[in-house]
């Protein structure tokens, strides 16, 4: 055995004890997420070669979404035996996937958004701070290009966060955000671990599907083969942007005088004079947020159409039947709803 091969166990260990780190865990209960594909499967072996250096304790949860029926009934008890195995405690919950008629969900949004509540109350009844998910640097590449084919912004060029909160005591991690799905399998192969695979990763029907086994293999074989880590870098950078942009233009929307009713917002737009559009746009979409007014259809345009009658007036009907219009040195917002018939 090469010492390159002899190496490999230990530098993944490494990095993903690297990106524990980063997401600032140590010495607490995490639940390992583990659906037991290869990328799960990976993350909880990992943590558990890694806890006692790391003082970590750690719970399997897994969500049986029933969408593939028999196979998913195999999948959970499967990890049920193999965490039974290596004798971890694991939580198995069971629900129907419904897509959400009112919020427009499509099946795997309402999944994804199901499978984060149920995890967050098994971490909560196990009383871990932490939830640990697999995503990898190849997760990170296909989202960001995922955003980038629907159309997105700064926000979206971020991609995945390492961390974000889910309830008042329960984190969202991404350990192996660095971390390429090439050296988890290689890793895998040298622990001689068995996983499982959902066939559902390879309908090319699911744009996301597409990206990951036609658009990003070719950017990869014909434009840069590090391409991944490209993609991660510009996540990091997003990030960063993102914050700053975001700093700045809360303490804006601090400074603004502003009377808020559930169906009108009037904002004093003197606070914007001289302020770059990306501050003012920023600023308007955090006052429209804290209205609880929808977003899903203010895009780009909207934003800036909205930003452009803060600073220069004018007057534009928006998504959502709400009407902007600028009257001397305020920004009037009115949202009408339809008549019943």
């Amino acid at each position: 055995m090469s010492s390159r091969t002899s190496d490999r166990p230990n530098r993944f260990l490494d990095q993903v004890g690297s990106g524990l780190a980063a997401c600032g865990v140590k010495n607490t209960r995490v639940l390992v997420a583990v659906s037991g594909g290869p990328d799960s499967v990976a993350l909880l072996r990992a943590l558990l070669a890694i806890r006692e250096t790391t003082g970590i304790q750690l719970c399997v949860g897994h969500v049986n979404h029933r969408l593939r029926e028999r196979s998913s009934d195999a999948d959970a008890q499967w990890v049920s035996h193999l965490s039974q195995t290596l004798d971890v405690p694991c939580d198995i919950r069971t629900v129907e996937v419904i897509p959400g008629s009112d919020s427009g969900e499509s099946l795997e949004e309402s999944a994804r958004r199901m499978r984060y509540d149920l995890l967050t109350a098994a971490a909560e009844d196990a009383d871990c701070s932490a939830i640990a998910v697999a995503h990898t640097a190849d997760d990170q590449a296909e989202t960001i290009l995922h955003h980038l084919v629907r159309g997105t912004g700064i926000t979206g060029l971020q991609g995945m966060p390492r961390t974000r909160r889910l309830s008042d005591g329960v984190r969202l991690i991404r350990p192996m955000l660095d971390v390429s799905r090439t050296e988890v399998e290689a890793w895998l192969s040298t622990i001689d671990q068995e996983t499982r695979i959902d066939a559902s990763n390879s309908d090319t029907t699911l744009t996301r599907n597409r990206i990951r086994h036609s658009l990003l293999p070719l950017l990869a074989s014909e434009f840069n083969p590090q391409i991944h880590r490209v993609l991660g870098t510009l996540a990091i950078q997003a990030g960063e942007l993102a914050d700053f942009v975001g700093k700045h233009a809360a303490a804006l929307v601090n400074d603004i005088k502003l009377i808020a009713t559930p169906d009108s917002l009037r904002i004093d737009c003197d606070v914007f004079r001289d302020q770059p559009t990306v501050l003012v746009r920023e600023a308007l979409r955090r006052i429209w947020q804290s209205q609880d007014w929808p977003q899903q259809r203010m895009g780009f345009r909207e934003w800036q159409r909205l930003a452009e009658i803060a600073i220069e007036g004018g007057a534009a009907s928006l998504p959502e039947r709400i009407d902007a219009r600028r009257r001397g040195s305020l920004l009037v917002l009115t949202r009408t709803h339809e008549s019943s018939p």
